[in-house]
């Protein structure tokens, strides 16, 4: 129980590459840390209508294909979406343009900690981190000001890269709270800020100047958030779950090498910790349509699913936008929609989830793009067919996946 923890967090900072992180102190920017495509078109046009005109109908995120691990919903209650309660309402994520990078470089829902350990594939530079509970997930908890950061082989930052970031507040509301994504240069000077302070503002900073704020319209509400950035190594999209905040385009001389997340939970209110979950690093790859015309088959990690449940995730959108996109611009293709999972839990179960989660794209693509249902087959392939080693959390996120295949 939340009520349980001693202390609630006070500071949390992960380091890609370049190794410990300055003063939590330190300014940036001036701003001091405690002021707190036709045819696709209209197919995707045409699924917007399809999923605002059932938004009021009754009836959050897993990789495609998951089998064991349990996630719950960010701050929303799913509802049946084109009729069918094999998908989650997308109407508020109709303008959400998030993909998950396809190449997972690191991968981690604590899952397999101990309680009140240290997380055994974090180190720590300072501070003082346990693992806790609150509900039935596990969560990094920083009892004194640190920084800790995953184990990795430090490597510059892929020329294109997904970074999400899910973390915690008790509430009413989501209080007092500052999370900042901080980009750094080959000298380990800070070049760049992602900052969501006090639950609803959010401001995007680059070599010293604000390119980019917003406010959200209403704090965030208590419960489970996300914080996504999908980049190249110039440019940045940024969101606080289904709004994105920031679009800033290639900035020159802004060649960021490394990451780090720095935290300043609300002190004045013990009982309301601010706590980090699953951490998902990816590299992008080549388009859906890339990977069509030169492979014959798409691998997508941007369909999701709750664990043990075949209903699509809201998040899922824009991959299935694009994917229906594609559909409409080629009319005599036909593809084949294949689930997978990774090793664990049974077979015969896996091979049963994966075979409905390609029932419910199947039916999605038919109902909210109009696809005919001869083009496309179904099939669950469960956990036969692996892409990386089921050996670590890394390369079991990666065999969770949905694919497509040319016929």
């Amino acid at each position: 129980m939340l009520s349980a923890i001693r202390v609630w967090v006070f500071s949390l900072a992960l380091v890609f590459l370049v190794g410990a992180a300055g003063p939590a102190s330190a300014q940036f920017g001036g701003l001091k840390d405690k002021l707190k495509d036709k045819a696709k078109e209209k197919a995707t046009k045409s699924a917007e209508q399809a999923v605002k005109g059932d938004s009021a109908k009754s009836g959050d995120e897993q990789q495609a294909g998951e089998s064991t691990e349990s996630e719950p919903a960010e701050g929303q209650t799913p509802a049946a979406s084109g009729g069918t309660a094999r998908a989650a309402d997308m109407a508020l994520y109709t303008k959400y343009d998030f993909i998950p990078g396809d190449k997972v470089i690191f991968y981690d829902d604590l899952s397999q900690e101990e309680m009140g350990e240290f997380p055994s594939r974090w180190n720590l530079d300072a501070g003082v981190f346990e693992i806790a509970k609150q509900g039935d997930r596990k969560w990094i908890m920083c009892t004194d000001k640190g920084i800790i950061y995953p184990k990795i082989q430090p490597s510059p930052l892929p020329p294109k890269y997904t970074f999400e970031l899910e973390f915690y507040a008790k509430g009413p509301v989501f209080k007092g709270h500052w999370l900042h994504i901080r980009w750094f240069d080959a000298a380990n000077k800070e070049i760049g800020r992602f900052r969501m302070e006090d639950g609803n503002g959010t401001y995007v900073s680059v070599l010293g100047k604000e390119l980019a704020s917003k406010v959200l319209p209403a704090k965030l509400s208590a419960g489970i958030h996300t914080m996504r950035i999908m980049a190249t190594k110039s440019t940045l999209k940024c969101y606080i779950d289904s709004e994105r905040v920031a679009n800033v385009p290639a900035v020159e001389g802004f060649q960021p090498v490394g990451l780090r997340i720095y935290m300043d939970p609300w002190k004045d209110e013990p009982d309301n910790p601010f706590l980090i979950g699953t951490l998902r690093y990816a590299e992008g790859g080549k388009t859906l349509k890339e990977q069509l015309d030169e492979a014959g088959r798409i691998v997508t990690h941007g369909i999701l699913f709750d664990s043990g449940s075949d209903k699509i995730k809201a998040e899922s959108y824009k991959t299935l936008a694009e994917i229906g996109g594609l559909l409409t611009e080629s009319p005599s293709l036909r593809v084949s929609i294949e689930g997978h999972t990774d090793s664990d839990g049974a077979d015969a179960a896996n091979v049963t989830l994966s075979q409905n989660r390609a029932d419910s794209v199947k039916t999605y693509l038919v109902e909210n793009y109009k696809v005919d249902g001869n083009r496309l087959e179904a099939k669950g392939w469960g956990e036969a067919k692996p892409i990386d080693a089921n050996a670590s959390p890394e390369g079991k996120a990666n065999n969770r996946r949905v694919e497509l295949v040319k016929l």
